[in-house]
């Protein structure tokens, strides 16, 4: 962030992103976020911190995706079911 307090929304306190496809949304919140990495460790294909964007949902099915963001130690990984398929 720059220093004279123009900070993109993304990278405001508290803002999540959010990913989406028709069947799992997911959200992250960068101030919440402690990079313990466990995201890329187990999907990679779908978390890449190098991409833009960063998080790809529908690089995986939503169950991998679900319990990968279960393993998220920070809480800043969540997930939602969307669509015909949701629970």
């Amino acid at each position: 962030a720059s220093m004279d307090g123009a900070v993109p929304a993304r990278m405001q306190p508290g803002v999540a992103r959010i990913y989406r496809t028709d069947r799992i949304e997911v959200t992250w919140a960068p101030r919440r976020c402690t990079h313990a990495a466990e995201c890329f460790r187990n999907a990679p294909e779908v978390f890449d911190p190098d991409a833009r964007p960063w998080v790809r949902p529908e690089a995986a099915d939503p169950d991998l995706i679900e319990e990968t963001v279960r393993r998220c130690p920070s809480g800043a990984l969540g997930f939602r079911h969307l669509g015909a398929g949701s629970r």
